[in-house]
């Protein structure tokens, strides 16, 4: 039996507009609503109408994740299929296409069509010519658009459709409007987002400027010395070097112990060739030989120590240059934003320990801030300065697998 909280019955009755929309906290129960009841009734209600059914979220594999199991759980995989090779999932008979929103050639292959429904996953995160396509496409009587997303800047695309006189349902939640929770999980979350933006965003759901320090839950109590230093450390945690390159710009080596549950930052090397220790060298732009024999020195001969390294996906021939030694290289998932709220919440969980000799990497986390004038115009953006170690830092937990982060993330 489906049970609806009271503001998920209120969507059920209330969203009749051609545009129908749920804002608001991570957890909240926006998401529930639609794939338990929402998505079915409206594919059902339009079968055998001319125009096309879409689902359209960052990625397939997003929308196989946050739509279709969910849905396959409730109703079972006779019902809800999986995403074929054209794209294309049969829901209660119905054909519906299953496309990632965020770069506009995936959506090109239904460009043309007209679209009896469209639910939206994430809709925050889609390219803006995705979402001006789909309001092209709704051109039946009957068409319509249901979308749940968490809130962002408040110049963003999307908070500029929804504060138009388009014909839009809007529904707002709060991390509170979900009575499933347990209390723990509540106070857990709200402690991990205390003071950044993304407490007003993800907890409160409101559009909220990114301003001043990024990593504010970052604080001596993410410090220790060797004094404190787990004893054994190099036993009890998994090995990694993370490494954001530069030549002219400082290049960062981090030297990265995971335990699992706590990620220790334990050294780090750091050559800026702008440096006044640099240009005393004689050598002050180092080359990838060189900064390869840096790497090997920083890594040990012990082969005990030597672990695998993630590097900046843009250090093509820095990367050539480590595999060229035998060393086991990864190129580093770039996602600025995703990569930086997970950071800060396990600053604030207390799951990275930086130790206090890397000194390079403390002060630029405390000097990482957002950039204002992006945020004027509806981005998120860092401000591109003293950001490698932080930059090289968020390469590692990018890296690590999504069971760490069953906590913070979600929708």
């Amino acid at each position: 039996m489906i049970t609806l909280t009271d503001k998920q019955r209120e969507y059920t009755w209330n969203a009749t507009a051609r545009w129908n929309i749920k804002s608001g906290a991570v957890r909240s129960g926006k998401s529930f609503v639609d794939t338990a009841w929402v998505i079915p009734q409206r594919i059902l209600d339009r079968k055998g109408l001319a125009g096309i059914s879409v689902i359209l979220g960052v990625s397939k594999s997003t929308i196989e994740r946050n739509v279709l199991l969910p849905m396959r759980e409730i109703y079972g995989a006779r019902r809800i299929g999986q995403i074929n090779s054209e794209n294309i999932a049969v829901i209660f008979g119905e054909r519906v296409y299953c496309l990632g929103a965020e770069k506009i050639s995936q959506v090109a292959k239904v460009q043309g069509a007209s679209f009896k429904y469209c639910y939206g996953d994430e809709v925050a995160k889609w390219n803006e010519e995705v979402f001006n396509m789909v309001k092209s496409r709704l051109d039946k009587p009957y068409s319509c658009f249901d979308g749940s997303l968490n809130p962002e800047n408040p110049g963003h695309f999307v908070k500029r459709f929804i504060d138009s006189d388009a014909d839009i349902y809007l529904q707002e939640y709060t991390l509170f409007d979900n009575p499933y929770l347990s209390k723990d999980f509540v106070e857990n979350l709200c402690r991990e987002y205390a003071g950044t933006v993304y407490y007003d965003r993800l907890i409160k759901g409101l559009w909220t400027r990114a301003e001043g320090l990024i990593y504010q839950s970052f604080t001596d109590a993410n410090t220790y010395d060797d004094n404190t230093r787990p004893a054994g450390l190099e036993r009890i945690g998994s090995r990694t070097i993370a490494c954001d390159y530069g030549t002219t710009n400082p290049c960062v080596y981090l030297d990265i112990y995971d335990t699992g549950d706590i990620i220790y930052i334990d050294r780090e090397y750091r050559w800026d060739s702008r440096s006044d220790a640099a240009k005393r060298s004689g050598n002050p732009q180092k080359t990838d030989a060189q900064y390869g024999d840096d790497m090997c020195a920083f890594m040990g001969d012990n082969q005990e120590l030597i672990c695998g390294i993630i590097i900046d996906p843009s250090a093509a021939s820095f990367i050539q240059e480590l595999r060229g030694r035998g060393l086991l290289v990864t190129p580093a998932n770039n996602e600025v934003l995703d990569g930086i709220r997970k950071t800060s919440s396990l600053f604030a969980l207390k799951k990275i320990m930086i130790n206090k000799r890397c000194e390079g990497l403390i002060d630029e986390l405390h000097s990482y801030v957002w950039d204002d004038r992006a945020a004027l115009i509806g981005e998120d953006k860092p401000v591109k300065e003293k950001d490698h170690g932080p930059d090289a830092l968020r390469y590692y937990i990018n890296s690590l697998p999504s069971w760490r982060f069953l906590q913070i993330g979600g929708k």
